[in-house]
């Protein structure tokens, strides 16, 4: 969303609408104080120089043969004043949500960009291609296959980017990063962890949707610095930028957000997933299981397969909270979501 912060009464309203999202006061200022030191920032460009004229009727003498000191023709005395413009100053932001949850725009949930395959099967190198979404939108992607341990991670940093001004530097440690993402603190899980953000920064993504009547094209991380480029010793803070379109695909409310413990207890896969795609609707409709491992990116085409792996998935989400209730019916899955408001769009 689009703040104009020219104002101390402008950044108090800010401060107010961020605390009632979740954020603390202290955490609220820290924020505004960020984004009006951008703003001053473009302020402070350099003002045009008075620009050079010469007199309307300008003395010449004339050229004779031979006079190799005859002045040369002047320029046009029609010369004109350079315009100073006045420099408007906008900055972008993603929506505040609280501590405790995550989220992502809607067509990405809805969309096999982060597919439910197992993470150890190889990874394919996409060229390009459609991704499969369910429901309005369409995307292609550029760039090595995307898995829904790679969603965990980038749920995790765009979340700490929300607090910053659009295509600023987001820093973190690897040890803080893993322990929010609730993986290992240990070096096999630092090595993952560069790679899943190495992964999305080679990437190209298009987003094309009916609401934006337009597309978004994107590079997921356009930077990503782990490492001292002289001595090549990993760095203690990484820093990560993500693409200020992004802002765009999450608008001011086609995004949903996701309980973050809840996704935290189930196992990187479908049950991920289907976290993810239910939860962009407050009441699910009945959804078959074939449009399921459509959107999920499944392989796997045996129907009693299939129908093994969306129960044990729907288990998951009944366990962790998620849901009440589920129902398989021949190829038919209905749901019921457990009522907490704390999860609404």
């Amino acid at each position: 969303m689009d703040q104009k912060l020219t104002t101390k009464r402008g950044q108090e309203a800010w401060v107010k609408r961020a605390i009632k999202t979740g954020m603390t006061e202290a955490e609220a200022r820290a924020v505004v104080q960020k984004m009006a030191a951008a703003i001053d920032e473009g302020k402070s460009a350099p003002k045009p120089q008075k620009p050079f004229s010469l007199p309307n009727k300008a003395k010449r003498n004339p050229a004779k043969v031979g006079d190799l000191f005859a002045d040369p023709p002047l320029p046009s005395s029609e010369i004109k004043p350079v315009l100073s413009t006045q420099l408007t100053v906008e900055i972008s932001q993603l929506p505040l949500w609280p501590e405790v949850m995550r989220s992502l725009p809607n067509e990405i949930l809805r969309s096999a960009l982060f597919n439910a395959r197992n993470r150890k099967n190889p990874r394919s190198m996409m060229k390009s291609e459609p991704v499969a979404v369910i429901g309005d939108g369409r995307i292609s992607y550029r760039g090595e296959e995307l898995r829904q341990d790679d969603e965990t991670v980038w749920l995790q940093l765009v979340h700490l980017a929300r607090r910053h001004v659009a295509g600023q530097l987001v820093e973190f440690t690897a040890y803080s990063f893993c322990k929010d993402i609730d993986w290992s603190i240990n070096s096999k899980s630092y090595l993952r962890l560069k790679e899943c953000l190495r992964r999305m920064q080679a990437t190209s993504l298009d987003v094309y949707s009916k609401r934006l009547e337009r597309g978004v094209s994107l590079s997921m991380i356009p930077f990503f610095e782990y490492e001292d480029s002289e001595t090549q010793k990993t760095l203690q803070r990484w820093r990560v930028r993500i693409a200020p379109e992004l802002v765009e695909l999450f608008g001011d409310n086609y995004f949903t957000r996701l309980e973050w413990a809840q996704r935290l207890q189930l196992p990187d896969g479908l049950a991920t997933w289907l976290h993810g795609y239910l939860a962009t609707h407050r009441v699910p409709h009945p959804i078959k299981i074939e449009t399921i491992a459509f959107g999920a990116g499944l392989t796997e085409t045996s129907k009693p397969e299939l129908r093994r792996l969306v129960k044990r998935a729907l288990t998951n989400l009944v366990n962790c909270g998620f849901l009440t209730e589920f129902d398989v019916n021949e190829d038919l899955v209905t749901v019921k979501r457990t009522n907490n408001k704390s999860s609404e769009r």
